[in-house]
């Protein structure tokens, strides 16, 4: 039994000591992925807490078929996905400045417009392409890991990927091209 596991066993044993120290493992990875869905701020902060929230409630039925990241990653996905759908639909910038987020291109400041334009063009992808995108090109999961996550078929994860993708590269097509590639904080492929 690995520490992951014991640790799980004793949350759903009741031990909260145990479930922080979960959180405390996966909390900027959710967060991030997260933010990188809703583009706000508050948004990923709740839709963080949700996925946790529900993924202590929903202990009980963890199977194990999956890793627990995977599973918790999903429940964050679903909780972005359901901040998003809540946001009123007119009126709101999709992205924030992304002062508390990792910041791909580093500090040097001509590239913070890029880095913006960046953020927006993720931001601006269709919800399903922006979290593919996210968790392969940001967060690094591998293809199977991501059906998983998004509960989707591999064809499915390919596709959609390759369409955000290129709706990444037209949008961004004026940047330099290691620019526009920085956005996958170098895991693009």
């Amino acid at each position: 039994m690995t520490g992951e596991d014991l640790l799980i066993a004793q949350s759903r044993g009741g031990d909260t000591r145990a479930f922080d120290l979960l959180v405390e493992k996966y909390q900027d990875r959710v967060y991030d992925l997260a933010y990188r869905i809703t583009g706000h701020h508050a948004d990923a902060q709740d839709a963080a807490q949700e996925a946790f929230v529900k993924a202590y409630l929903a202990l009980g039925t963890f199977r194990g078929d999956a890793a627990f990241s995977t599973w918790l990653h999903r429940i964050a996905v679903n909780a972005a996905y359901d901040a998003v759908r809540r946001r009123p639909p007119a009126g709101s910038q999709p992205v924030e400045a992304a002062a508390a987020a990792v910041d791909p291109l580093g500090d040097r400041a001509e590239r913070v417009e890029a880095r913006g334009r960046i953020l927006l063009a993720i931001a601006a992808l269709p919800l399903e392409q922006r979290a593919v995108v996210v968790l392969r090109d940001i967060q690094g999961w591998s293809y199977e890991e991501i059906a998983a996550i998004a509960e989707i078929p591999l064809g499915t994860v390919r596709s959609r990927l390759a369409r955000g993708r290129e709706a990444l590269k037209a949008a961004l097509a004026d940047l330099a091209p290691v620019d526009s590639r920085a956005y996958a904080g170098g895991n693009a492929s």
